[in-house]
C-alpha cells in the first residue's frame, strides 16, 4: 500500500467542505476514469458488462466500499496496493455523488478512514493486529504455511490475544548482508501501511523519531503486487516504540576442541583463531576491542546462518556473536558440537514494538499489554518455548546512539 498523506494536508481539506468537494470531484473523476471506467463504464453508466452498477451503491456503506476496492470482490481485482488513500477517498466521493450530479449524503464529506491511514484510535484492518516480521528472521521469526514460528512471532500472538484482536502477519524479506538497513525497512513498511506494528525492533535513540531519510525503498514482502517496481520508495514518517519486552546479548561461541576453555573477557580469545561476522555489531566489536594479535590472525566471513557452519567445519575456533544467531544454529543442527560460553559482552540492546508515532493510542494499549505479559510470566514462557537466550529488559530501555568512540571507550570493560 502506498504512503499515507501527511495529516496537515488532510486537515487543510477537511476544514473547508467546499474545498473538499471541489478537490474530490476533480480527483474522483480522474481516478475513476483511469482505474474504474473500463469495467464500470464512463460517467458511471454501466456498459452492459457483468460489473456492479455503481449508481446503485448505497451512500451509507463506506466500509463495504473500502473492503471491496481494497481486497477485491468477485472478478474485480484488489486495488489496495495501487491506490493512494486520497485517491480512494476521491473515488468514493465521486461514487456517492454520482459523478458530481448529486449532493453527498449528510455526514459523507468528512474524511474516509481507510485501512492505510489509520488514526490513533484504529487499526489498518478492523479488529486485527497486523504485524510486520521478517520471514527469514532465524530464531526470532519465520514464516510457515500456516502461521509462523519464533520468539517475536510468539510475542505477537500473545500481544494480539491480550488486546482482544486477531493476528495478521505481513512477512517480508530481511536482507542478510552488510549493506542492508533493517531500520529503514521498518520505517518504510510502517509508512506504506503494511502493518500496525513491527516487533523485535532494536531500541536505539537514533532508530526512533524522525526518519533517517525522507524516502526509502520497500523490502520484498509476501503478496507484493507484481506491478510494483523493484526499489519502489515511499515517504517515511516518524516512528515510536513500546516499552521493551526483551534484550539481545552477545557472547562467545567456541568450537568443540576448545569447548572447555574459560572465557571471562575478550582477552581470553588469545591463542584461538577467531572468526568475524562481517557487517554485524559483534564483528565491529571484535575488531575494535579484541587484542591486536587476535584481530591480526582473525578470518572474516559474510553474515548469515552459514557463518557458524564454517566454525563447525573447523575454519575458526571462536567468535563473538549475537545469541539468537547461535540459538538458530542450534535449532538447525541439534547435534552441534559448538559451545556457548557464559561470557556476555557489556553492550546489549533492548527490543520493543515499533509503530507510527502518530498512533499514540495504540502505543498506550501495547505498552499496557506488554507490562501484563511481562508481569505474569508469559514472555518468559515464550522465551523458554522458543529456546532462545533473549534476556529480560534492562535500563536504559532506549540505548543512546552507539558511536565508534563509545565502542573504543568500552574496550577495557569488554576485555
Amino acid at each position: 500500500m502506498k504512503a499515507a498523506v501527511p495529516f496537515l494536508a488532510w486537515l487543510a481539506i477537511f476544514l473547508s467542505p467546499a474545498a473538499f468537494a471541489d478537490e474530490a470531484a476533480k480527483k474522483g473523476a480522474s481516478v475513476y476514469k483511469q482505474f474504474c471506467s473500463h469495467c464500470h463504464g464512463l460517467n458511471m453508466v454501466n456498459p452492459g458488462t457483468g460489473s456492479y452498477d455503481l449508481r446503485k451503491f448505497p451512500g451509507d456503506q463506506k466500509e463495504r466500499f473500502v473492503e471491496s476496492v481494497m481486497k477485491g470482490r468477485g472478478d474485480m481485482p484488489a486495488w489496495g496496493d495501487i491506490l493512494y488513500p486520497e485517491e480512494l477517498e476521491a473515488v468514493w466521493y465521486y461514487v456517492i455523488t454520482q459523478n458530481g450530479t448529486k449532493l453527498a449524503p449528510a455526514g459523507k464529506q468528512s474524511r474516509l478512514e481507510t485501512p492505510q491511514t489509520s488514526t490513533a484510535s484504529e487499526l489498518i484492518v478492523s479488529d486485527t493486529l497486523t504485524v510486520c516480521l521478517p520471514r527469514n528472521g532465524g530464531i526470532m521469526s519465520g514464516a510457515r504455511h500456516k502461521g509462523g514460528t519464533g520468539f517475536d512471532y510468539d510475542v505477537s500472538r500473545l500481544l494480539a490475544d491480550k488486546l482482544g484482536l486477531s493476528l495478521e502477519t505481513t512477512w517480508y524479506e530481511g536482507e542478510l548482508e552488510e549493506e542492508s538497513d533493517p531500520v529503514r525497512d521498518v520505517y518504510a513498511l510502517l509508512a506504506h501501511g503494511l502493518c500496525d506494528i513491527a516487533p523485535g525492533y532494536a531500541l536505539y535513540e537514533n532508530a526512533l523519531g524522525d526518519p533517517p531519510s525522507a524516502r526509502a525503498a520497500l523490502p520484498r514482502w509476501h503478496d507484493r503486487p507484481k506491478n510494483l517496481p523493484s526499489g519502489h520508495q515511499v515517504d517515511l514518517q516518524a516512528i515510536s516504540a513500546s516499552r521493551p519486552y526483551g534484550r539481545i546479548e552477545m557472547g562467545v561461541v567456541l568450537a568443540a576442541k576448545h569447548g572447555e576453555k574459560e572465557i571471562n573477557q575478550l582477552n581470553d580469545l588469545q591463542g584461538l583463531k577467531v572468526g568475524i561476522e562481517q557487517g554485524t555489531l559483534a564483528g565491529v566489536l571484535t575488531v575494535k576491542q579484541a587484542p591486536r594479535p587476535v584481530v591480526a590472525s582473525a578470518v572474516t566471513y559474510p553474515p548469515g546462518p552459514g557463518f557458524l557452519w564454517k566454525m563447525e567445519n573447523g575454519l575458526f575456533d571462536a567468535a563473538l556473536i549475537s545469541l539468537p544467531a547461535y540459538d538458530f544454529h542450534r535449532r538447525q543442527n541439534p547435534i552441534t558440537s559448538l559451545r556457548l560460553s557464559t561470557y556476555r559482552h557489556p553492550i546489549s540492546f533492548n527490543i520493543g514494538v515499533a509503530m507510527l508515532a502518530r498512533n499514540s493510542e495504540l502505543l498506550t494499549r501495547v505498552d499496557n499489554a506488554l507490562s501484563t505479559l511481562l508481569d505474569d510470566g508469559s514472555i518468559d514462557l515464550a522465551t523458554q518455548n522458543s529456546r532462545t537466550h533473549v534476556a529480560s529488559p534492562s535500563p536504559p530501555f532506549i540505548r543512546p546512539a552507539l558511536t565508534l568512540s563509545d565502542i573504543v571507550a568500552e574496550r577495557r570493560i569488554a576485555r
